[in-house]
Formats: structure tokens, C-alpha cells, sequence
């Protein structure tokens, strides 16, 4: 695992500067700090790592690579502003929000910023008309995602379009779709990027494609069990029953398991107003009567050795070996 941290960490040394040079040019100096917030504020950087690890995988050049790898990283942290706009979110990363910091309005000017900003680096990307239609594809469906995420949300949020569109239940088809929009295609992307700068062939290009939509469902699996039993790795324990969020994984495989009764006393939870710690323990309590943990990692688990056995029809290399790695890191991590 330390390994991958490693490599994590170097290609965030790699992307980081492009992506701090492109917000500062054209910001305002009074502007700088906000705009530099989101990123600075760490992170993991496996979308800028899939796209240069995709690149070396089709043997493309690091240098075309870096470019994309700073859109789709700069796209996830579009999105995390903007989701903790929506969320009215305080902590991320274990500090303040770009909201926190600086309010909902700086906050909001800052994500449409960064949207402007990975059009700036389309236009000094090879073959940026593809990535370009691949960028546009991919901001899309995740705003879709985002939307899906608040209708499974059972109470919080308020309109006359949201209450009419709620989801009352979850099913695997419908969380798949969820998660698919909301995780998987920015990472699918993302690998795709990598082989669109290299030239790669179709066939190889949608194996990167294939390859980075099952890590991205792996990705969110395993987030949702995080989500629910993260005490013992920062995270907050119960954090989406706190959220009223049905679109979780451990909470639709602990319903396939449940009686009526016992399924509803779970939905009243989610749906409480207020969701205090003492409803957090007996939600998680009923959720532990069931297997949906070890369903949900199974699950996760079956979307990672999938992941990996579609890049066998990309060469053997070290690129090759380092998503394979990628995929067992994400699947076992801890945060």
C-alpha cells in the first residue's frame, strides 16, 4: 500500500504545478487564495494518476499526458465544491471547506472558476478535441450523478421538484446507475484520457475506459462502507445516515436482508430531521444484524478483480502492474 501512496505522490508533484499555474493566470491577486483552496487542501490524486498511468500503459508521452491529468483532477475538485455547496458541508479532508472558508458565494465563483480554467488547458491538450468531447461527456454525467444523490436523500433538501422525484427505495439497478454517473465516469474518463494523448487503438482505449468504470465502482462501494463504519479511520461513523442518504451500499444490501419492520425502523432514521448520535448507533446496530458489510465488500471486491483482468489485453509493463495495484489499493483502503 505504501507503495502506491508513493506513487500517488509523485505524480501529484507532477500535476500540481500545472494545475496552480492555470488557476493563477488570469485570477485576480484578492482571488488567488480562494481559487488555490480546493486543491491545496490535499487529496489522493488517483484521477491524475490514472490518466498518466493509462498513458504509460499504451507506452503515450508523460509530458502529452500531464494536461489531461490536471482537467480530471481539477474536475473532481469542481465537483467536491460544489458538492459541499449542496450538502452545506464544513469539513472535507479534515479541514474547513472551500464554503467554510470563504462562504457559499466565493465558494460558488471558485467552482465556476475551475470550469473555466480546464477549457484554458483543452486548448494546450493533443488531440484536445477529442478531450474536449470527452470532458464534456464526462462533466455532464457527473452533474447527473450529483442529481441522483440528492433525490436519494430522504429528507433535508427542499422544492417542489425534489419532493415529486425522491427515491422512497433503492434497488441494485438503480444504485448502480447512481454510483455510475456519480463515481465511475469521471474515472473512466480519466483512463480514457490517458490512451486519447497516446494515440492508442480503439480496442485499448475502451479497455482503459472499461478498466477505470469498475475501479470507479469499486471506488464508491468501498466509500459507502467507509461512510457508515469509518470510526476507526477518521472518518465520521455514520456519516450518510447523518446525510438521510439512501444511495448507500452497505444501506440498500442491509434492505435485501430486512423485514418490512425492521426496513422501516432503519427508514425512519434516515428521514428524521435531525439525525442525532443515538440514532447513528441504532441505525448502525440494525444494519449489523444483517451481512450487507461483508455483502458490500465482496461486492467491491468483484468490480476490482474485474477491473483488473480487463487490462490484460494491454502489454506487460510497470504501468500495467501499477493500475493493478491501483485497484487492490482502493478496494482495501482505509480512508
Amino acid at each position: 500500500m505504501q507503495n502506491i501512496l508513493d506513487l500517488l505522490s509523485e505524480f501529484g508533484r507532477k500535476v500540481d504545478p500545472i494545475i496552480i499555474k492555470y488557476l493563477k493566470n488570469g485570477a485576480y491577486a484578492d482571488f488567488v487564495p480562494a481559487a488555490l483552496y480546493q486543491i491545496k487542501s490535499g487529496g489522493k490524486r488517483v484521477r491524475s494518476a490514472l490518466t498518466l498511468l493509462s498513458c504509460k500503459a499504451v507506452n503515450g508521452k508523460i509530458s502529452e499526458a500531464i494536461f489531461p491529468a490536471a482537467i480530471f483532477e481539477l474536475i473532481h475538485n469542481y465537483s467536491l465544491i460544489m458538492d459541499d455547496i449542496i450538502d452545506r458541508g464544513e469539513i472535507r479532508r479534515g479541514s474547513p471547506t472551500t464554503r467554510s472558508k470563504f462562504g457559499d458565494d466565493i465558494a460558488l465563483l471558485a467552482g465556476m472558476f475551475y470550469r473555466e480554467v480546464i477549457g484554458d488547458i483543452i486548448g494546450d491538450c493533443y488531440n484536445g478535441d477529442k478531450i474536449q468531447e470527452l470532458v464534456i461527456r464526462t462533466i455532464k454525467e457527473t452533474i447527473e450523478g450529483e442529481r441522483l444523490d440528492i433525490l436519494f436523500e430522504q429528507i433535508g433538501k427542499k422544492g417542489e421538484y425534489i419532493e415529486h422525484h425522491r427515491f422512497k427505495t433503492i434497488s441494485n439497478k438503480s444504485y448502480q446507475k447512481l454510483i455510475g454517473k456519480k463515481t465511475a465516469t469521471l474515472m473512466s474518463a480519466a483512463c480514457q484520457a490517458g490512451a486519447i494523448v497516446s494515440d492508442a487503438s480503439q480496442k485499448r482505449e475502451k479497455a482503459l475506459s472499461d478498466y477505470g468504470w469498475y475501479l470507479g465502482l469499486t471506488f464508491q462501494i468501498t466509500d459507502d462502507i467507509l461512510d457508515i463504519f469509518g470510526e476507526k479511520t477518521g472518518k465520521q461513523r455514520g456519516k450518510d445516515i447523518i446525510e438521510h442518504k439512501l444511495g448507500n451500499a452497505v444501506i440498500m444490501l442491509a434492505f435485501q436482508e430486512m423485514n418490512e419492520s425492521t426496513k422501516m425502523k432503519l427508514l425512519n432514521i434516515l428521514r428524521k430531521p435531525k439525525v442525532d448520535q443515538t440514532s447513528v448507533k441504532k441505525a448502525i446496530r440494525l444494519i449489523e444484524t444483517t451481512n450487507a458489510q461483508e455483502s458490500a465488500y465482496k461486492l467491491a471486491n468483484k468490480y476490482a478483480e474485474k477491473s483488473k483482468k480487463i487490462l490484460l489485453i494491454l502489454p506487460e509493463s510497470k504501468a500495467r502492474r501499477q493500475l493493478c495495484d491501483l485497484a487492490d489499493f482502493i478496494v482495501n483502503r482505509l480512508y
